[in-house]
C-alpha cells in the first residue's frame, strides 16, 4: 500500500521533534508507537513504519541535518519521503526554502 504524503509528514515531524530538535534517544519502537497514536497512520505495521524511520534517516543524513535516529539509513528511500522531511524541517527552522539543493 502507498504511503500518502501525510502519512510521511506524520512520521516526519515524530522523528524531527524526537532525534533533532530534543536529541533524545529514544528507542525505535517508543518512537513508532508515537506514530502510531496519530489516525491517519495507525492502521500501519510496525514493520513499514521503521522502514519509513530509516528512509527519513537516510535523506536527514544526506541533508547534514545532526540527529539522533538508532536506525540504519535505507538507501532507497523515496523522493516522497525527501520532500516531506524538507518541508518539516523548513517548518521547525532547521533548513531555509532552497536550502536543499
Amino acid at each position: 500500500m502507498e504511503w500518502k504524503l501525510e502519512e510521511d509528514i506524520v512520521c516526519c515531524e515524530v522523528c524531527i521533534y524526537e532525534y533533532v530538535i530534543c536529541k533524545n534517544a529514544t528507542d525505535i519502537t517508543t518512537c513508532i508507537e508515537n506514530i502510531k497514536q496519530h489516525a491517519s497512520i495507525c492502521n500501519r505495521e510496525v514493520g513499514s513504519i521503521r522502514q519509513r524511520i530509516q528512509n527519513i534517516k537516510y535523506w536527514i543524513e544526506e541533508l547534514h541535518v545532526e540527529n539522533t535516529i538508532p536506525v540504519s539509513p535505507l538507501s532507497h528511500a523515496g523522493i516522497q519521503t525527501k520532500d516531506a522531511l524538507i518541508r518539516c524541517l523548513e517548518n521547525a527552522g532547521y533548513l531555509k526554502a532552497g536550502e536543499d539543493q
